[in-house]
């Protein structure tokens, strides 16, 4: 009878130490099936980050450039302008400036 109970307990330990390893192997598989979804999840979250931020600094340029551009057309526009000034004209405004150059500067 002692014979038996001691070769019972020799059986539940054995047994005891099958469900140890087999709950070790399940803990590192667990580890590593949580490990790699934290990646991905980290992965697709920075993805997700990178691309709405390249959305927005594209907004942001397209925005820019509809704003800028009355601007820049009016920049256009007062160039041609000042291009097209009249010989007559212009030689008239570089007279007076010359004159008040001369002037300020011949009566000191």
């Amino acid at each position: 009878m002692a014979l038996e109970a001691i070769l019972e307990v020799k059986k539940a330990e054995s047994e005891a130490d099958a469900l140890i390893k087999k709950a070790e192997i399940e803990k590192k598989e667990i580890i590593k099936n949580a490990s790699l979804e934290a990646e991905n999840q980290y992965n697709h979250i920075i993805n997700s980050a990178k691309a709405k931020g390249k959305e927005m600094f594209n907004k942001a340029v397209e925005e820019g450039n509809s704003e800028s551009k009355p601007i820049f057309e009016q920049g256009k526009k007062d160039v041609e302008e000042i291009l097209n000034i009249p010989v007559e004209k212009r030689e008239k405004g570089i007279k007076l400036v010359i004159e008040r150059i001369v002037n300020i500067h011949g009566n000191s």
